[in-house]
């Protein structure tokens, strides 16, 4: 048994493992949320994104710290 203490990639189900960032549909799946309620996070500030024109990601780790908690 391992004494490492458990990373903050294990709060995402697997099928997410290889993804660096998510679009907004795949954020509102991870959260349980619908996409309109990211889309507010966002415009209140409270969801970190890049944005690449009307692209919007957001990166691997602030979904994991949101998901920490």
């Amino acid at each position: 048994m391992s004494n490492a203490a458990p990373t903050h990639r294990q709060a995402l189900p697997r099928k997410w493992n290889d993804r660096s960032v998510f679009n907004v549909p795949e954020a509102a799946e991870i959260f349980g949320t619908t996409p309109w309620a990211i889309y507010e996070a966002i415009k209140r500030g409270e969801l970190r994104v890049v944005r690449i024109g009307r692209l919007i990601k957001i990166p691997r780790p602030v979904v994991e710290e949101m998901l920490a908690g």
